[in-house]
């Protein structure tokens, strides 16, 4: 005779009410969840945990707490209006944060943290499932063709932001669970879901509840991997290099044959070859990842320059801007955020005016890396639970940062990235998800947490 699981019957009713999938992602997705403006849609998230019977706890990640606890990756409040405005030399500090007079502005009121704790039976494995509410801004807004907040469909794909990061990730483990709970599933291991804040930019919503003491066997964070399996992502720097002149009109540039006006943009050059030098030297090093082959391990961007006020002035300042993503195998984050600092003094020292004027890196925002073996048992079960589903089997490393190094470098989770969705979509305007790919995800984790979480937990 057959045995017909509840495993079995949450998969059937996911099969057969997909348009209430669809329906809830778009419900979703038509809440503006913006970084900083999270509340709303916490709010929302958290009435469906409860519906769901899930023990759900809202709470606002305390800045102060997080530097104390974690003072070497703890970041700045962002909120998409007042987006990285309070730099940083050398790491930031809570004190520095109440010194600014920015605090108005940059805080967690009314940003909560949504956790929902489906508890087990006893016996099990638990499993987290984490997600950032936040999104990026819709600017450039006039570059929509569809409403960025409509969640309209055309030719099977959802628009809107967050569509693909990350709202996708969030809804479908919502509704792996609503599933799992309508067919009547007892899970002998807790399940504990997570919709976070401020991930963009900061990762302090994750931190906080690792510094709350929310933990399990292992965590699933629901970034969009296209349904696939990563174990690491590289960590990342926001930059920014303050460039200095001396300011004079044409007539005054030289003072009897001797050079007197310098413009910081001619000073630009030293500035940008010692930070090309410095990417040139870390790819050139040899890699002992085997994820990262045929990767470059460094990648720097520069993304914009500020400076000057007119035309027939050398400009005394200029302020270059840019990111870096680095592979795990590069070192920590500190140490690189170091290097950057020594590339400086050495392009300071190589010219005679920077020598005495010296150009100032300073940080505004910076990301640990995650390394961890494509072995590990979290990332094997996955991948035999898509390998009979005709998914992605095979493990690859993560190409973006994001709040999994919290869980695994801080919180000691094993951990996997794994979601709907593409990274491709991401911050661009006309953001989509394939909905086929979300559909698909739903069922995904419905097979994956009855199996986890129904096996027997490890000793202590």
């Amino acid at each position: 005779m057959f045995d017909y699981s509840p495993r079995d019957e949450a998969l059937a009713m996911a099969a057969k009410a997909r348009e209430e999938s669809v329906a809830a992602l778009a419900s979703l997705v038509r809440i503006p969840s913006l970084t900083g403006e999270e509340g709303k849609a916490q709010e929302y998230l958290g009435g469906l945990l409860k519906g769901l019977g899930a023990d759900t706890v809202a709470a606002e990640p305390d800045i102060a707490k997080l530097f104390e606890s974690f003072p070497s990756v703890a970041q700045y409040p962002t909120h998409w209006q007042h987006d990285l405005i309070l730099p940083y030399a050398e790491l930031p500090t809570y004190d520095d944060l109440r010194q600014s007079g920015l605090e108005s502005v940059l805080n967690y009121h009314g940003r909560p943290n949504v956790v929902g704790v489906f508890k087990g039976t006893g016996g099990g494995r638990s499993l987290i499932l984490n997600g950032h509410i936040d999104t990026v801004t819709i600017e450039p807004s006039g570059e929509w063709t569809r409403d960025p907040f409509g969640a309209e469909i055309v030719d099977g794909r959802m628009y809107g932001r967050g569509t693909s990061d990350m709202k996708g990730g969030l809804m479908a483990a919502l509704m792996a669970m609503t599933y799992l709970h309508r067919a009547g599933a007892r899970l002998r291991g807790d399940v504990i879901y997570q919709s976070v804040v401020n991930e963009e930019h900061a990762g302090n919503g994750t931190l906080d509840l690792v510094r709350r003491g929310f933990t399990a066997d292992a965590a699933i964070v629901l970034e969009p991997t296209n349904n696939s399996v990563a174990v690491s992502h590289p960590g990342g720097l926001y930059w920014q290099v303050k460039v200095p002149g001396r300011a004079r009109s044409p007539g005054a540039r030289w003072v009897n044959g001797v050079q007197d006006g310098v413009s910081a943009i001619e000073k630009l050059p030293v500035v940008i070859g010692a930070l090309v030098d410095l990417e040139k030297r870390y790819n050139a090093a040899a890699s002992d990842d085997p994820m990262e082959a045929g990767r470059a391990p460094f990648s720097m961007v520069m993304g914009k320059v500020l400076g000057g006020h007119y035309e027939t002035v050398t400009a005394g300042d200029v302020t270059l801007r840019g990111g870096a993503y680095f592979a795990p195998a590069v070192g920590d984050v500190v140490d690189v955020m170091d290097d950057f600092r020594k590339t400086l003094r050495d392009a300071n020292a190589s010219d005679p005016f920077l020598a005495k004027n010296p150009a100032k890196v300073e940080f505004l925002h910076h990301d640990d890396s995650t390394r961890q073996s494509p072995q590990i048992p979290l990332a094997m079960h996955m991948c035999d639970v898509l390998g009979h589903r005709g998914g992605t089997d095979s493990v690859r490393p993560g190409p973006f940062c994001c709040d999994m190094r919290h869980l695994v470098n801080q919180g000691g989770i094993p951990s996997i990235i794994f979601g709907p969705g593409t990274i491709a979509q991401a911050h661009k305007p006309d953001e989509h998800i394939d909905l086929t790919e979300y559909l698909d995800c739903i069922e995904h984790l419905i097979d994956f947490i009855w199996a986890w979480c129904n096996q027997d937990a490890e000793p202590a």
